[in-house]
């Protein structure tokens, strides 16, 4: 029963790592939040697994009961115990899998006027909310940042610098650290109108 659970817990933080990723990197001081997109075209995998292993654990131990009533005390409560550790894992499996789909709350959306030079930015790279929310605040630190917002469903990201202390041209150089690719808003607008 404990490799099940194992595998089950294993699996589907696997199928979120591409979204827990960025914020616990984040979280621990450092930018590299892109790093966790090679993920992303495993999630599905790690998704069904996790059910997979998940649904095998619930028929291998509810199964059980049928079979115990034959056996020692000792035994039955064996069987209540995995019962109980497998109730209390399976809703952290499911937010596991979630996490995903709800990672967006995590990030601010206030779309008010702030201090310094506006940008805007088409982000190349993001994943999931998970990239948004980590990159922007990988971002948000930075020195002459006044104020960040990237929009996964965009694909855009809102900037206000003071040019003082950060410029333009700096963007995409810090957007690249962090493991994604930033263009200018301005260089997409010409090349549609053919300029």
């Amino acid at each position: 029963m404990n490799k099940t659970i194992i595998t089950t817990m294993g699996a589907a933080f696997l199928a979120s790592l591409c979204c827990i990723g960025p914020i616990a990197m984040l979280l621990l001081g450092s930018t590299s939040v892109g790093l966790f997109t090679v993920f992303e075209p495993i999630r599905p995998i790690f998704g069904v697994l996790s059910i997979v292993v998940l649904v095998f654990a619930y028929s291998k131990i509810f199964g059980k009961d049928k079979a115990a009533c034959c056996k020692t005390e000792d035994a039955k409560k064996s069987i209540r115990k995995q019962k109980h550790i497998l109730l209390g894992i399976t809703p952290i499996v499911f937010v596991l899998l979630a996490f995903p789909y709800f990672s967006g709350g995590l990030h601010d959306n206030d779309t008010a006027v702030h201090p310094g030079m506006k940008s805007e930015w088409v982000i190349e790279g993001m994943t999931c909310q998970g990239c948004a929310a980590g990159m922007e605040g990988a971002l948000a630190a930075t020195d002459g940042m006044n104020y960040c917002n990237v929009n996964y469903d965009d694909k855009i990201m809102l900037c206000y610098l003071n040019k003082n202390i950060l410029t333009k041209d700096e963007i995409p150089v810090l957007v690249n650290r962090i493991g994604f690719k930033a263009i200018p808003i301005t260089n997409i607008l010409q090349i549609e109108e053919g300029t």
